[in-house]
């Protein structure tokens, strides 16, 4: 009879080979992550910069129709035709975006009856009367560019439920106020666009602000007054979407070093007035340094209408 060959399994690792191993191929993961962080870090950057050269191109376009130069307050909405209604460009891949929320992003909840209206032109919502609004609330706007929205549960053969006022803010986005309605017997809500109810109840002389259109930049505050401004900041990464930083009153009064957004490394993009983009630390443009304030920042025409008052 045959004698069968017992058979014979493979060596293993061993204990201290695998802790080997794994202690080689950690080593290599830690000397890559920081590349990868880098190049990944490089690649965003480079979006933010062609972002910022999207807008340049397009506030250039929009002169050329116009002849003059677009209000700092509305750029936003005057750039995105030029862009193709591309908002992509207003945003910053390294931008977290918190808070970034406009008007039609809340929603007035009615408990009484589980109805959620937002805050936009709808079959429950609606741009309201100015004059009608003001005499209603028994208030007077002068704003031309302030309006009133409506919102009404057509359960009711009553005019609406409440009216909010938005007012324009300088440094962008909008002051909201609730002014007044007919509310019934209801209990309505503010929810903000996370689901957190932000007024319970949501009544006569609440209000609260608004970022407006999301946008990781902010421009010039001046930037209707720009001509030959070539070497001027036009806008650059900021968490307002107004730079409100020029101006003799501005100087030592502003809020630069907490809305400036150095989210890369550190540095900042910036677009100047002839188009180009470059990376800047902070602090190379601080506006609350006069002889910065009026080399980057201040139009050439206001300068030269200083010195001649002065």
């Amino acid at each position: 009879m045959k004698r069968s060959t017992p058979f014979r399994c493979g060596r293993g690792f061993t204990l201290i080979e695998l802790l080997v191993s794994i202690s080689v191929i950690s080593l290599l993961a830690s000397l890559l992550l920081p590349a990868v962080q880098s190049a990944r870090e490089s690649s965003r950057r480079s979006t933010c910069a062609n972002n910022l050269k999207q807008i340049g191109i397009a506030c250039m376009s929009d002169y050329a129709k116009h002849g003059r130069f677009m209000s700092a307050y509305d750029w936003r909405q005057n750039v995105l035709p030029e862009m193709e209604e591309s908002r992509k460009h207003l945003l910053c891949p390294s931008d977290p975006q918190d808070g970034l929320f406009d008007v039609e992003d809340f929603t007035v909840y009615i408990v009484n009856n589980k109805r959620s209206i937002p805050l936009k032109p709808g079959p429950w919502c609606w741009i309201g009367d100015s004059d009608f609004c003001q005499q209603f609330a028994e208030i007077t706007v002068t704003n031309p560019d302030a309006y009133f929205i409506g919102f009404e549960d057509l359960a009711y053969d009553t005019p609406f439920d409440g009216i909010v006022l938005v007012e324009p803010l300088p440094q962008g986005g909008s002051r909201l106020t609730h002014v007044g309605g007919h509310p019934h017997a209801y209990r309505h809500q503010l929810v903000d666009p996370r689901g957190k109810v932000i007024a319970d109840p949501f009544d006569k002389g609440f209000a609260w602000s608004v970022h407006g259109l999301e946008s990781s930049y902010g421009a010039n505050s001046r930037l209707h007054r720009f001509q030959s401004d070539a070497n001027k900041v036009l806008a650059l990464e900021y968490r307002k979407p107004v730079a409100h930083v020029v101006g003799s009153a501005a100087v030592g009064t502003i809020s630069y070093s907490e809305d400036v957004a150095p989210r890369h490394r550190g540095l900042l993009n910036v677009l100047y007035g002839d188009g180009r983009v470059e990376a800047r630390r902070p602090e190379d443009l601080d506006p609350g340094v006069s002889q910065i304030h009026d080399r980057d920042w201040c139009p050439n025409i206001d300068s030269a209408l200083r010195m001649t008052t002065l």
